[in-house]
């Protein structure tokens, strides 16, 4: 059956003022949360999120079950051997996570995998309104849509809020809440879950007018340069690289282009015996950057077209004295490459 909005409205002026009438401004709930320690102290959450799409998609599904209909279809870029090389990738980068940053668990670590590129079962919803409709404006389509869903729709679909880790960088600036898809309710277009969670849908027109107002608020919500957390994610898989060997040329062309090219950048707090104390650090904390050279050099480093080894690159590598803004060398490379 063809997918209907719940309502369709003239303007995207008119969509927000109902959406924001009806459900944004409903009073926040006080919940009591955990920390990692065991402490509990009060939160205040929406009673509502909201998830903004550009165009006219007939279903909405995690991008983990969108890879899997793509491996079927005619033309998809990646051959069966590699799709499974990427689950084992995302599996096993979520472990890595989780072992190496105690206060992270293992759905933290995959919303973090999620922000910056990789598929997984979480469907990113956020609780400003306004950020909702700055993704809808965001595409090329002519048609947005928005849905609302109560942020505790049901017990058999878990909403986790994905803005709990320390640098969690990009989730925190988009209020981010991810809905943990299973195989019940694959889609969220679906009769089924919009009746059992509670889920509507608004559909209206986007001029380019409406995009050109959103621009700014989405460029801020993705933006890498600024972003401390944006290398995490390409600096761990090219250590994944290091240790397990290098991707087909085709995983490694579709992981690039998901994935923020970002420097992993720190600044230098102290030195504690063999420990050096850390802070993350955005792009824009170094004098010079190019995303393209750091794209090659990637693409070197992680293809199995090209015989670069990126561990090379630690070889003379010494931290900076406490106040220093320092990069990891292989996810910075300002000076020009050698052939």
């Amino acid at each position: 059956m063809e997918f209907q909005a719940d309502r369709r409205f003239d303007s995207l002026t008119e969509a927000f003022s109902y959406i924001l009438a009806q459900y944004a401004q409903q009073p926040n709930e006080r919940v009591w949360a955990q920390t990692t320690s065991g402490l509990t102290y009060p939160r205040e959450l929406p009673r509502y999120l909201f998830r903004g799409e550009c165009g006219d998609f007939q279903t909405t599904m995690d991008s983990a079950r969108r890879l899997q209909a793509d491996v079927i279809s005619d033309g998809f870029q990646l051959r069966p051997i590699d799709v499974l090389k990427l689950g084992k990738l995302i599996f096993d980068l979520a472990v890595r996570l989780t072992e190496r940053f105690d206060d992270l668990d293992r759905t933290g670590a995959v919303g973090l995998l999620q922000h910056y590129g990789l598929p997984t079962r979480l469907v990113d919803f956020t609780g400003n309104l306004g950020y909702a409709f700055a993704f809808a404006a965001a595409g090329t389509s002519s048609i947005g849509r928005v849905a609302v869903m109560p942020r505790a729709p049901s017990e058999a679909l878990r909403v986790v809020d994905l803005m709990a880790h320390p640098w969690a960088e990009r989730a925190q600036r988009q209020g981010a809440f991810g809905v943990l898809m299973t195989n019940s309710l694959p889609d969220l277009k679906s009769l089924e879950a919009r009746s059992h969670l509670n889920i509507k849908w608004f559909e209206f027109p986007i001029l380019p007018s409406d995009r050109e107002f959103f621009r700014e608020t989405h460029e801020q919500l993705i933006e890498p340069q600024n972003d401390p957390s944006a290398g995490f994610l390409r600096f761990h898989i090219t250590e994944y690289v290091e240790a397990f060997g290098k991707l087909s040329p085709a995983l490694t062309e579709w992981i690039l282009e998901r994935v923020a090219i970002s420097p992993l950048c720190y600044k230098v707090e102290a030195f504690e015996e063999k420990e050096v104390v850390v802070y993350y650090r955005a792009a824009d904390a170094l004098p010079t950057f190019d995303k393209l050279t750091e794209l090659e050099q990637t693409r070197r480093y992680w293809s199995s077209s090209y015989e670069d080894d990126s561990f090379e690159r630690m070889k003379d590598f010494v931290w900076p004295a406490p106040g220093g803004i320092t990069a990891d060398p292989r996810t910075y490379h300002p000076e020009p490459r050698t052939k």
